[in-house]
């Protein structure tokens, strides 16, 4: 009997042996990664949050040791690429690029499958404020034009953004607060299709990121920015708050994100890799002619900063007047 037991102890030992070896040989923590990850960007290609997460990806093999594959999934203000990153396997290998305000506002207001909850996040690599453009030959010359426009004919003027209750949408949201007006929101599939609307003639003007109007040059003429100060970039266009509207204050942060569930030691991994990509001279030199601002904030700061954002944006929520 007892040799019967040793035996039985004997196989349970090799089974559970070669199951681990079998699951090191598949990727395990201590040789992860070990083939190409995925960064869902729920935007179209071309606009600013691809555009960074391709530059950050062209270094990913040097740090994180494999590819980093950029996979667009855009529609609904970034809620269709986070509804199926929702779903995901949370083994580091699939990951998102996360946007602030949007993946906790749009669950406050709408029928989303994901919430805030779903993302683990990694880093925090930019800030990008929000701004109010027209093209050069618009009758709207200036802020004060654009307020008295739409105080003669309410609902009339036609504002781009990126999608519902994005940082751009929220930042046109606190204007018609502030201001009392009343501006009609056309949301588009993201970006670039809010900006090519606006150069075709299609909507009066455009709330979007500071990076991808500094893109266009002369293509586009700023009329405001929601940031605290003057932005270095465009130093020459005023700030919404010396114009009479300080509550209109709204950037889109960025940064990468696991699935809630991957494993502490994936996490680490990877914020470790990435923090590498921050500090890479070529990186930021890449950045700078992006007109990309960084927010670079590690896995516990940026997760500090999730928290704090949702009662920020709850009661920014509460404040403002929703119109879906």
């Amino acid at each position: 009997m007892k040799f019967k037991l040793f035996m039985i102890s004997i196989v349970l030992i090799l089974v559970l042996t070669i199951v681990s070896g079998c699951s090191n040989s598949n990727g395990t923590v201590d040789n992860f990664p070990n083939k190409p990850i995925q960064l869902i960007v729920s935007f179209t290609p071309g606009a600013a949050t691809d555009t960074q997460a391709r530059i950050i990806s062209k270094y990913a093999s040097k740090y994180l040791g494999q590819e980093l594959v950029i996979v667009n999934k855009p529609g609904g203000g970034g809620s269709v690429g986070w509804n199926s990153f929702s779903t995901v396997s949370p083994d580091g290998y699939t990951l998102t690029a996360y946007n602030l305000p949007h993946i906790i506002t749009q669950p406050l207001v709408g029928q989303t499958a994901f919430s805030v909850d779903d993302f683990e996040p990694i880093i925090n690599w930019g800030q990008d404020p929000t701004v109010f453009v027209v093209t050069p030959d618009s009758p709207i010359k200036d802020l004060k034009d654009l307020i008295e426009k739409a105080q003669k004919s309410p609902g009339v003027l036609t504002v781009g953004t990126a999608g519902k209750f994005v940082g751009q949408h929220m930042g046109m949201l606190l204007l018609e607060k502030s201001a009392s007006i009343d501006l009609k929101d056309i949301p588009y599939k993201g970006a670039s299709e809010s900006i090519a609307a606006l150069l075709g003639k299609q909507t009066d003007l455009v709330s979007g990121n500071l990076s991808d109007m500094y893109r266009l040059g002369d293509q586009v003429r700023i009329l405001a920015i929601a940031t605290k100060e003057r932005h270095p970039l465009v130093s020459n266009v005023p700030t919404f708050t010396e114009l009479g509207y300080p509550e209109v204050i709204i950037s889109t942060d960025r940064g990468i994100a696991a699935r809630k569930g991957t494993p502490e030691e994936i996490i680490k991994k990877l914020e470790e890799g990435f923090l590498q990509i921050m500090k890479d001279p070529n990186f930021l030199e890449d950045m700078k002619k992006a007109g990309a601002d960084l927010l670079i904030l590690n896995h516990e700061e940026v997760k500090k900063e999730f928290e704090m954002r949702k009662g920020l944006y709850e009661k920014l929520i509460k404040s403002v007047n929703i119109n879906e």
